[in-house]
């Protein structure tokens, strides 16, 4: 069981597996589908970089990221264009009221593992 099923599996409320999901950043920025409050882990050369949440739409935040400082009000400060095309997202749909305790528990578990998770500032 990877960690992403056994922290939705600890939290409230499970959803059917249409609503995880995977790619490259770029596809995730294209994707019209994903227009829901997420939780989500962005990865670059397979280490763990970021743990998020976003309530409002996940296709806009990953539109930001890819876009940088150029385009966006979210854009991330560590992707640009020298390694936008290397990030890979993992998502998995949730209710708005479910998104904080949710990035809370992915965030906390891969503490717990030892990611070191360069790429989330805020905590």
């Amino acid at each position: 069981m990877g960690f992403f099923d056994l922290v939705w599996k600890v939290a409230k409320g499970a959803m059917d597996s249409s609503s995880i999901g995977s790619s490259s950043l770029r596809s995730a920025a294209e994707n019209s589908s994903l227009n829901t409050p997420s939780v989500y882990e962005l990865r670059y050369q397979g280490q763990l970089m970021k743990v998020g949440k976003v309530e409002d739409g996940l296709r806009k935040r990953f539109c930001d990221y890819y876009r940088g400082k150029n385009g966006g009000t979210a854009y991330l400060k560590y992707i640009d264009e020298t390694n936008r095309d290397g990030v890979f997202a993992k998502w998995r749909k949730c209710e708005r009221n479910q998104c904080r305790a949710l990035e809370t528990q992915m965030y906390d578990a891969a503490k717990a593992r030892g990611e070191e998770l360069p790429w989330s500032d805020r905590r």
